[in-house]
């Protein structure tokens, strides 16, 4: 757990997404990230935690520390870019390409296939990269841990001199149930995993993941044994309760 003061000089931008606002800051080399809607800092910490005990690569996916900002619960990230690169998300790609709203366009298609492959054309074509390994890496960890944030700013690539590359996965935080409005106290675990939403092709987690099929190997037993040492929580109880789905 870090605790930093970070004067207001160091906010960068305000990210909205379908459920808000999140207010970012970057110092010194790391990102800062407020807790919004619910303990978002809490659930990057758990989700990037779990990927070290994935057979993802270390630089597939960004680690994020729990901590407090002014007081204030969050999260912070390194900074992950070399001075040659940029991220650019799929969102930009498209803006940047055709001037519209890519996630408008895919509502259009009146399947979850039809989505997948006019997205995974249209990046071949702007880039000349094929990113269905790193939907497959995404789309499995967002089965796992309930993801209802993924949108086409969440999803990316990096450019640089030679060309792209998958960016790690980031922005994890809307997942295990937290800042989920549909959440209800009175209902089991798994009557209030039914009501999550996915998201950007399929509201279906399970759909998604159907399609490309499976995306890293996960040290289960591993992981329980981490998770049986942290802090008792909703997410952590959410995080188990996935993982004995998916494994048991």
């Amino acid at each position: 757990m870090f605790d930093v003061h970070v004067d207001e000089q160091y906010i960068v931008f305000q990210e909205g997404t379908s459920e808000g606002t999140q207010k970012k800051y970057k110092k010194d080399g790391y990102w800062y990230k407020l807790d919004s809607q619910g303990k978002e800092g809490l659930c990057e910490y758990l989700t990037s935690k779990l990927l070290t005990f994935s057979s993802l690569e270390e630089n597939e996916y960004i680690i994020y520390e729990q901590g407090l900002i002014n007081g204030f619960n969050g999260c912070r990230s390194k900074d992950f870019l070399h001075k040659d690169e940029e991220l650019i998300t799929l969102y930009r790609l498209y803006y940047n390409e055709y001037g519209q709203d890519l996630a408008k366009v895919l509502a259009k298609f009146e399947t979850m296939e039809k989505r997948i492959e006019y997205t995974l054309d249209f990046v071949r074509k702007s880039t000349g990269y094929d990113i269905y390994d790193y939907l497959k890496k995404t789309f499995m960890l967002d089965m796992i841990i309930l993801n209802e944030d993924r949108h086409v700013n969440n999803l990316a690539l990096l450019s640089y001199d030679d060309g792209f590359k998958s960016a790690p996965i980031f922005d994890n935080g809307k997942s295990l149930l937290t800042a989920n409005f549909s959440y209800n106290k009175n209902f089991s675990i798994a009557e209030n995993v039914k009501r999550v939403t996915a998201r950007p092709f399929s509201g279906s987690h399970q759909a998604m993941y159907d399609y490309f099929g499976e995306g890293f190997k996960l040290d289960f037993e591993a992981a329980i044994k981490w998770l049986n040492d942290e802090p008792k929580s909703l997410e952590r109880d959410i995080l188990v309760y996935q993982l004995k789905r998916y494994y048991c």
